[in-house]
């Protein structure tokens, strides 16, 4: 029983990570859409970072690219 809860718990904690950045990157790629003007160069190479390793859009019919 131990076993299943810590496999299950590890499953948890990786999806709400995975979740995670997958919203920031969505947020911080929509959002800094113009680098140069919107936010400063670690925030949209961070959002770049997170959208291409989380596989992109939260809402693939929603883009601005």
């Amino acid at each position: 029983m131990n076993r299943f809860l810590t496999i299950l718990f590890v499953l948890i904690i990786a999806l709400g990570c995975y979740t995670g950045v997958r919203y920031l990157g969505a947020v911080l790629h929509y959002a800094c859409a113009n680098p140069a003007e919107d936010c400063p160069p670690p925030f949209y190479w961070a959002g770049e970072l997170g959208w291409f390793v989380t596989g992109g859009s939260l809402v693939p019919f929603w883009t601005r690219n």
